[in-house]
């Protein structure tokens, strides 16, 4: 009695053992297909077979991984063609999807003349076997029972195929709108960058023509002042001291002025510093220019105070020139 269940506890292993392997090496082909295209390699069964024949130790069948590669393609082909049609996708994307469809067609083209090779091999052979066949119909009876009950095992594995199939599609959906909403937000980041890196620039502009103009201004003055100067030497005691009382006022104001224009140039460039430490990634360009107004500022500060010094030096010259004169009458 114990030889019996023996028997049917083997059989039922068997049973189990190719219909578990067949469901890992169909999945296992969509798998390696994924990673294929994923690379940007062919698909090609060949290459299938070898990886998972290296990886997992099992020689896939020609037929059923050409099976599988067919509808893997069926899935993946309108989901490629899609992508290719939709007009937000840039042009160097398109161009490799489209390479990556011609890469497909080649490898069904490919395999589909392989598999009739196979089906051809597998005819001459079947005709071979025919007449060893047909002694064994008997034992192939026999086996009938084995394989109907092997085929309901498949036809449950592809049922759950199918419903694995939906769930991710299902999920590639999800991603496709995911990735859809990521790229619309780097779309409006970077518009917002480059907005901000154009204010920026725009006010960096403006200081660089609000110092060129101050430098302009205090040169014009500066050289007027010294005409004057020049003028006033000429003319007679008296209203050379109320000139020089008058010029001296006058720079007094101006150089007030100009330490205040000075000052506001300063808490603006504090007030750029601070812009340009927020916008350093986008304004790397920027940061020379600042250091470039800085180094104009420093050489201002510096004309400004060597006109002074020039100043107080024309001022004591003519004190002097005036009290010679007074000492000569």
């Amino acid at each position: 009695m114990s030889k019996p269940s023996d028997d049917g506890a083997q059989a039922a292993m068997t049973k189990q053992s190719p219909n578990a392997q067949l469901k890992n090496t169909r999945l296992l082909v969509h798998q390696y297909a994924e990673r294929l295209l994923g690379l940007g390699e062919e698909v090609r069964q060949s290459t299938i077979r070898e990886l998972i024949a290296a990886e997992h130790g099992i020689t896939a069948s020609p037929n059923l991984v050409n099976d599988e590669v067919k509808k893997f393609w069926v899935q993946a082909g309108p989901v490629l063609s899609a992508r290719l049609r939709r007009p937000s996708i840039p042009d160097d994307v398109c161009a490799s999807f489209d390479k990556i469809w011609d890469v497909a067609l080649n490898a069904a083209v490919a395999g589909h003349e392989l598999e009739r090779r196979q089906l051809q091999a597998q005819a001459d052979n079947a005709l071979a076997a025919m007449e060893v066949a047909q002694n064994n119909e008997k034992a192939a009876d026999a086996r009938f029972d084995g394989q109907t009950r092997e085929i309901d095992g498949l036809r449950a594995d592809k049922l759950s195929l199918s419903e694995l199939l939906l769930a991710n599609e299902t999920e590639r959906k999800g991603l496709a709108a995911e990735l859809k909403d990521q790229a619309e937000k780097a779309a409006i980041q970077h518009a917002q960058n480059l907005q901000e890196q154009q204010r920026l620039q725009g006010l960096v502009d403006s200081l660089q023509q609000q110092l060129t103009d101050l430098r302009a201004s205090s040169q014009r003055e500066l050289t007027a002042l010294a005409e004057s100067h020049q003028v006033e030497l000429v003319k007679t005691q008296d209203f050379l001291m109320r000139e020089t009382n008058r010029v001296r006022d006058e720079h007094k104001a101006k150089s007030d002025k100009l330490s205040k224009e000075l000052e506001q140039e300063r808490n603006e460039k504090d007030q750029l510093r601070q812009l340009r430490s927020k916008a350093s990634d986008e304004a790397a360009e920027l940061r020379g220019r600042l250091e470039a107004t800085d180094r104009n500022l420093d050489k201002l500060e510096q004309r400004n105070a060597q006109l002074s010094e020039q100043n107080e030096k024309l001022q004591v010259a003519l004190l002097e020139s005036v009290k010679v004169r007074d000492a000569a009458r």
